[in-house]
Formats: structure tokens, C-alpha cells, sequence
């Protein structure tokens, strides 16, 4: 009989349950940000086990609804955003001031008035010591070839307006991803290097300074390791001094001449270049774009068109 009492008592208890709050925890950050707030509703232990995650990752694209035959429509796009503000202020609102954020991660469209909500969110959150560090993706979704002048100069008036609301968003910023901006009517070097002290990974897409502009970068005190560049509009990108960068990576350019040009980048190990050369474009000396660097173990290269020598 006592036998059969401990069996029945074994069937009872889920193995779950069982489960320290570590190791929930640990399954829950594997999940996305919707899976792991429904758990909530499990149980009295469950209830608070999503606000005790110690990163969260939360992207727009995924409160979208799908199917969605166009993901450009701003009346989905704001619906998504709506419900990304709502997720943001349960999950900041409903943790105890001690149970420290590692890592957040966000990816949001610079639209209406929900980016603004969010960033008065995200900056209390960081006031209150309560976020570590931050990794900020402003995305668009649009193509390159889809963005016309005017939607890159709003999106970058956008994103400067966003960040000169809450500079303190910025002094934990250590991750920033920008796409389809025009810098041309902003500062977005005093942006980058003046005010994220903390960053260390820069990843611009599709984005300038000015038509046909040249981007130089003299921060000898960035902290900036890694730098990618997708398909931007500069004509060239003059590297004076980033003396932490470790890693860059340059793919596609439009203009006849080497991209790039190196001063002081002392640490700079890996440097990445890729290019479908047109028939147009003019040879360039690849010991122009290297000279100045000291230390690549590393270079990766792909050149369609063969336009190297």
C-alpha cells in the first residue's frame, strides 16, 4: 500500500515542478518573448519567473501578425508597435528594482509616438540602475532600392530626435544597428562617438552623411570594436584614429576608388570586403585600403568582378 501511495504520488508531481528557478530560466530565454510571458498564467511559481530573466530580446517584427502581405503598412506597423510598448512596460514595470537586466535588446521602426514611450521606458529603466546593458536595432522595412532621399533624411531626424530625448539611453548603449538614414541635416558623429561612450558594436545599413559625402572618423576615445557596413552612399570612409576597433567589415559600394583608408587603428585584426564589381567601376590597389593597418590576421575578400589588384 505504501508503495502504491509513493507510485501515485510520483505521477502527480510534473517533472517540471521539479526544476530549480535557474534552470527554468534558463529554458524560458530559449523561447521567444511571447512564449515566455504566457508561462506566467501556469502557476502561483510561474507567474514571475518572465520578469526574472536576466535578458530579454524583443523584436517588432515578431508582434506582427502573420501571414502579412505588406509589412510596410504603417497601420500594421503601428499595431506592432503598440503591442512591443505594451510587452516593454510589463516586463521593466513588473521587475524589482534589484533584478539587474544584463543584457536588453530591442529592435523597433522609428514611428508615431511609440518610439518616444519606449525610450521614456527604457530611460527610467536605465536611471533605475536597473538595465546593464543595451542593444538597440532601428529598423525599416524597406529595401535599399525601395528609400527615397526624403525617407532617409526623416528616418535619420527620427532616430537623432529619438536619442537627443533620452541621452541617457545612450550612455548604455554598447549595440546600435541604423538602416535607410540620411545624416545630411544631423550630427550623427557627435551621436556615435561624443555620446554612446559604451559603444562597441556599429552596424549601418544603407545610410550617409550627404550625396557623395566623405565619412571621417577621428575618435580616440571610442570604445568601438566592430564596425559593419552594408551598401552605405559614402563615397569613401576615412578611419583617423579608432584605436579599440578590432574587427571591419565594408560590403557593396558604388563609387570608382577604394572605399576605405586607414590612420591610427592599432588593434584592428579582421578587416572584410565584399563587392559584385560592375564592369564600370576601376581597378584599386588593395595595399591602398591596407596601408596604415599593422596587425590583420585576417582578410577576407570577394571580388565578383575581379576588381582588385
Amino acid at each position: 500500500m505504501d508503495g502504491l501511495f509513493l507510485l501515485q504520488e510520483a505521477h502527480d508531481v510534473d517533472r517540471l515542478s521539479m526544476l530549480t528557478d535557474d534552470i527554468l530560466l534558463c529554458i524560458l530565454g530559449r523561447v521567444d518573448h511571447a512564449a515566455a510571458a504566457r508561462t506566467s498564467v501556469l502557476s502561483k511559481r510561474w507567474r514571475n519567473l518572465p520578469w526574472l530573466l536576466p535578458e530579454l530580446n524583443l523584436h517588432v517584427k515578431d508582434f506582427l501578425p502573420a501571414p502579412y502581405p505588406d509589412p510596410t503598412e504603417a497601420q500594421r506597423m503601428g499595431r506592432a508597435m503598440a503591442s512591443l510598448t505594451k510587452s516593454i512596460r510589463s516586463l521593466l514595470g513588473n521587475r524589482h528594482s534589484k533584478c539587474i537586466l544584463i543584457r536588453l535588446s530591442l529592435a523597433l521602426y522609428m514611428t508615431g509616438n511609440r518610439s518616444r514611450d519606449i525610450g521614456l521606458l527604457v530611460s527610467d529603466a536605465i536611471g533605475k540602475e536597473m538595465v546593464k546593458e543595451l542593444h538597440i536595432a532601428i529598423v525599416d522595412e524597406k529595401g535599399p532600392n525601395d528609400c527615397e532621399n526624403e525617407d532617409m533624411l526623416r528616418q535619420a531626424l527620427r532616430v537623432s530626435a529619438f536619442f537627443g530625448t533620452y541621452p541617457g539611453v545612450l550612455r548604455c548603449l554598447t549595440r546600435l544597428h541604423l538602416v535607410n538614414a540620411c545624416f545630411a541635416k544631423s550630427d550623427i558623429y557627435h551621436l556615435l562617438f561624443d555620446c554612446c561612450s559604451k559603444l562597441q558594436h556599429l552596424s549601418i545599413n544603407h545610410c550617409d552623411t550627404g550625396d557623395r559625402s566623405v565619412w571621417r572618423i577621428d575618435a580616440p576615445n571610442s570604445k568601438l570594436r566592430t564596425l559593419e557596413i552594408y551598401f552605405p552612399c559614402w563615397q569613401r570612409i576615412e578611419v583617423l584614429c579608432l584605436p579599440k576597433l578590432e574587427r571591419l567589415c565594408w560590403e557593396g559600394w558604388f563609387y570608382f576608388h577604394a572605399p576605405l583608408c586607414f590612420g591610427s587603428v592599432p588593434a584592428l585584426e579582421e578587416l572584410c570586403l565584399f563587392n559584385p564589381a560592375t564592369p564600370d567601376q576601376s581597378d584599386f590597389s588593395l595595399s591602398e585600403v591596407l596601408h596604415g593597418t599593422t596587425n590583420i590576421h585576417t582578410l577576407t575578400l570577394n571580388f565578383i568582378g575581379e576588381k582588385v589588384n
